[in-house]
């Protein structure tokens, strides 16, 4: 009852760790995940789990993992990843079990499950633009799992004993095991955090560098488009406020090519009427034939920079359109209503050939730049974008971040970059683009660095361990060895490598050694007497189980045995056999008459008489029980067989035991069952055939034999 009881309070104290360890688990998972770069993250909670492991036991582990998965997944809403921190505690709990230490096993949980599967869920499952990335967030989920074991294993050295469940029964590891795993986790730990924290430092200060790269150049760039549209627009209301003035023909086509030879940006340039129908144009060679043609196919009324100056009075800069009548040519078109007394005469507009944006594409280094109007068609881009001017680009926002501030955007669904976007006042976007892995090379080869150096330094610490270890271990094994082999442990100076608890040791296992040696020899010769008595004794108990104390032969245990061995041989080999049961007649009168000790003096008599007949190694004679015997005979025939029991039973008719003063005549029944020709018969059957002829013995008279084969 009270072994019951305790082992209640035991179970019940061990569910309330558990459950203990599970909330606190989840409250870590859930309210204290550590930002990294981006949108990366570390989760402490599964050092929680594996501190629960070690000390309650794998089922509270279990409950424990429970509780922090749902942290888990409530704080990341990430399955994937809560079923790799479940997949990583059951192998940790396996190899556990089997002896491994926590930190290799679960290196060899991220070698050969972890980073493989992580894999396979991020290529499947979510829409990473960049390798890099993905190979940023597998090394950091693996020095995650190292780093919450490293912690849980350093932690063993200052839980208290009572928390430790008492059923746990764990093999303790060799003494190199253990010095190992404190200089991997001394190696480990310490790595681990300045790595991440230096990381991150590092990727965010290159992050604030680059952005304020970006507004620079962004802000350079915007100020040169504004200057360069601003100068060119302002030449065009020069040209405008010129035209104004001039009354002649002659003078209006002379002022036109003065301003195309003054402002090389203009590759062409057009004056209309109120109608739209262009009147003037430069240079001379372009428009020559144009302005012979009839006035209806010189007509740009359907334009936007005719419309547009023409309604709203003011100068106006188009979006990138293809010219027509000259040339087809992407161009820019910056038009300038003339009016004269409130009334619009028509308009004067320069056309900007687009290629001449190389002039301010100056960036250098691996930076983009791509200009586009309020239709996404392109305006200029870096011959590093392989664009055209009147291409229509699909720019959309990249919705995964992978840093702190800087935005990226996603080029035609195909090309990643970082970018600062910076608009003009015409409402033309400006991006600045940079190679999107620019930031996490760097920080991916600090985690690169990083493992490797836990690699390297790992076979360091294990070389040391192991030689560090032999050193200890070594002398201590080499007394153990004397000791055990009753060699004298033998007194020579200390080594370099020795210390004085071992010293302390070697003289109490000397002195413990002269005890044990004398007390030994005394031992063994007791010992060495004591066996040979036992040795006689127990050959005297062999011979009692399987024969009778009072006649030696066989007792019914003894004769079975031999029966299970040598009767299904017999009958294999087809081997003629008899069983016969022999009874002494009127037994119980001679024990009436003249006592036990005479009937037992009869029986003695008997058992000999029948071992003088049956002497042969295929006869086996044993007593049944009272004044039963029971022969076992094989070989030769049946005839024989039946020659010998009635010889049996003749020798007892004729001897006479004498018993005191009294002399006790004696007579047999016998029953015997032979197999002759089939041979399929089971002992028990044969047993009982053989008993029914003695029975028939008995009811005939007695003293004869009653046989039967088959």
């Amino acid at each position: 009852m009270l072994h019951r009881l305790q082992g209640t309070l035991t179970s019940r104290i061990s569910w309330q760790f558990s459950i203990a360890y599970g909330v606190l688990a989840f409250l870590v998972n859930y309210y204290a995940l550590i930002p990294l770069y981006g949108n990366l993250s570390i989760h402490l909670g599964q050092i929680i789990v594996v501190v629960c492991l070690i000390t309650r036991g794998e089922k509270s582990a279990l409950v424990a993992l429970f509780l922090s998965s749902l942290g888990l997944y409530f704080s990341t809403n990430s399955f994937p990843l809560v079923a790799l921190t479940i997949a990583e505690l059951l192998v940790l709990m396996l190899l556990f079990r089997k002896g491994v230490l926590l930190i290799i096993a679960d290196m060899v949980f991220w070698a050969v499950i972890g980073i493989p599967v992580t894999l396979v869920t991020l290529l499947f499952a979510y829409d990473i633009n960049s390798t890099d990335f993905t190979q940023v967030i597998l090394i950091k989920q693996a020095l995650n799992g190292l780093l919450n074991v490293s912690i849980a294993t350093m932690f063993r050295a200052f839980i208290p004993f009572i928390w430790y469940c008492p059923q746990i029964n764990i093999k303790p590891p060799k003494l190199s095991k253990r010095i190992f795993e404190l200089c991997l986790i001394s190696i480990a730990i310490p790595s681990l955090i300045v790595m991440f924290v230096l990381s991150d430092s590092s990727a965010d200060k290159l992050e604030r560098q680059l952005l304020e790269e970006l507004d620079i150049r962004a802000e350079h760039l915007r100020e040169r488009a504004e200057n360069y549209q601003l100068f060119h627009r302002r030449a065009v209301e020069s040209l405008a406020d010129a035209l104004r003035e001039k009354q002649s023909s002659g003078s209006e086509q002379e002022l036109m090519n003065r301003w195309i030879e003054r402002y090389p940006g203009f590759i062409s340039m057009i004056l209309t009427d109120h109608q739209g129908v262009v009147t003037r144009g430069v240079p001379n060679q372009s428009f020559g034939k144009l302005l012979q043609k009839p006035p209806n196919e010189r007509k740009v009324s359907d334009r936007d920079y005719f419309k547009v100056a023409r309604d709203t009075g003011q100068p106006y800069v188009s979006n990138v359109f293809r010219g027509r009548g000259f040339g087809s040519d992407p161009i820019i078109a910056v038009s300038v209503p003339i009016i004269k007394g409130d009334k619009f005469h028509g308009i004067v507009e320069g056309s900007l050939n687009l290629p001449k944006f190389e002039t301010i594409d100056s960036l250098g280094g691996r930076s983009s730049l791509l200009v586009v109007d309020a239709s996404e068609q392109v305006i200029y881009g870096s011959r590093k974008l392989e664009l055209t001017p009147l291409d229509q680009v699909s720019i959309e926002e990249n919705e995964q971040s992978y840093a702190n501030s800087i935005k990226s955007l996603i080029l035609d669904d195909d090309e990643v970059y970082n970018y600062k976007r910076i608009e003009t006042s015409n409402g033309w976007r400006i991006y600045i683009l940079s190679p999107f892995d620019e930031l996490l090379v760097e920080y991916r080869n600090s985690f690169y660095a990083l493992l490797i150096g836990i690699m390297v330094l790992s076979l360091i610490a294990s070389r040391v361990a192991h030689k560090f270890s032999h050193h200890i271990t070594r002398p201590l094994e080499r007394l153990v060895t004397f000791f055990s082999s009753h060699k004298p442990v033998p007194k020579k100076p200390a080594s370099y490598f020795s210390s004085q608890e071992i010293e302390t040791v070697r003289s109490q296992l000397q002195e413990a050694q002269r005890v044990m040696i004398d007390f030994q020899d005394q031992l063994k010769a007791k010992v060495e007497s004591k066996t040979e008595e036992l040795i006689v004794l127990n050959a005297e108990l062999e011979k009692l189980s399987s024969h009778d104390p009072l006649t030696g032969l066989l007792n019914r245990r003894g004769f079975e045995q031999v029966v299970d061995s040598v009767y299904p041989l017999a009958c294999r080999n087809q081997s003629k056999v008899t069983l016969a049961i022999m009874d002494l007649d009127l037994f119980k009168d001679v024990n009436d008459k003249y006592g036990h000790s005479a009937g037992d003096a009869c029986l003695v008599a008997v058992g000999g008489a029948i071992q003088e007949v049956l002497q042969r190694d295929s006869d086996y004679v044993g007593r049944f029980g009272g004044e039963e015997f029971i022969a076992l005979i094989i070989g030769d025939s049946v005839e024989r067989h039946f020659q010998l029991l009635e010889s049996v039973r003749r020798k007892v008719e004729d001897s006479v035991v004498g018993y005191e003063s009294e002399r006790i005549n004696l007579t047999i029944s016998i029953g015997a069952y032979s197999l002759n020709n089939r041979f399929d018969m089971s002992y028990d059957t044969l047993l009982c055939k053989a008993d029914k002829l003695l029975y028939e013995s008995k009811e005939h008279g007695r003293n004869r034999m009653t046989s039967k084969s088959q």
